[in-house]
């Protein structure tokens, strides 16, 4: 039973993970828009026309492989700092062909993934949990973090430690592909998160992905 489900746990995580995998053609690929150009025979170039985000940048969607089950929203970025803690939201990505219940067989799960950096530039304790942050579609969805097949980059960091990784959702309703735009919900707290007195800064960051 454990070794099944250890294989079942590493499937997900092989086809989920933001990185990219090398010759596995289910995998996220983290490249620019201008080298997957390069990799690939001259074809059509094919982008949407979203409308300005709050900063004023148009997310765009990413051209993408025809093995690739992800859809790229390269320039949906977020950037804050706060006490010195600089949290980032440099990518999100969504599909509509995720493994259901770990099944690499039955790719129809729908998914979120978002790569996230945080960086503790004081010589302070602070406490986040951005892979425990609940995502909000335009499309109705309101979902916690997968826990087994997101990065663990919460709990405390130390001064001048910069954790970075890949938070996905699993949606419960589809439809990824319809998303105009996510809402992420977390917090970053002064100390080690145990004091009700302790300064605390609650994030509700929302990005136009279309």
């Amino acid at each position: 039973m454990k070794k099944t489900l250890s294989l079942t746990v590493a499937a997900i995580a092989a086809v989920v993970l933001l990185a990219g995998c090398g010759a596995d053609k289910t995998a996220i690929k983290d490249e620019t828009p201008t080298q997957a150009k390069v990799e690939s025979p001259p074809v059509k170039e094919t982008k949407t026309e979203p409308a300005a985000n709050k900063e004023g940048t148009a997310p765009v969607e990413t051209e993408k492989k025809a093995d690739d089950i992800w859809t790229y929203y390269n320039d949906a970025k977020w950037t804050d700092t706060w006490n010195g803690v600089k949290s980032s939201i440099e990518k999100v990505v969504v599909t509509d062909r995720a493994p259901k219940d770990g099944n690499t067989n039955d790719l129809t799960a729908s998914a979120v993934g978002v790569k996230f950096k945080v960086e503790n530039t004081t010589k302070k304790l602070y406490t986040t949990y951005p892979d425990q942050a609940e995502l909000i579609t335009s499309t109705g969805e309101q979902v916690q973090a997968d826990m087994v097949t997101s990065d663990h980059i919460g709990g405390e960091i130390e001064e001048g430690v910069i954790k970075d990784g890949n938070i996905i959702w699993f949606l419960k309703r589809g439809h990824a592909a319809d998303i105009k735009w996510i809402k992420m919900k977390w917090y970053v707290i002064e100390g080690n998160g145990m004091e009700a007195t302790q300064d605390k800064k609650e994030y509700s960051v929302k990005l136009e992905l279309k």
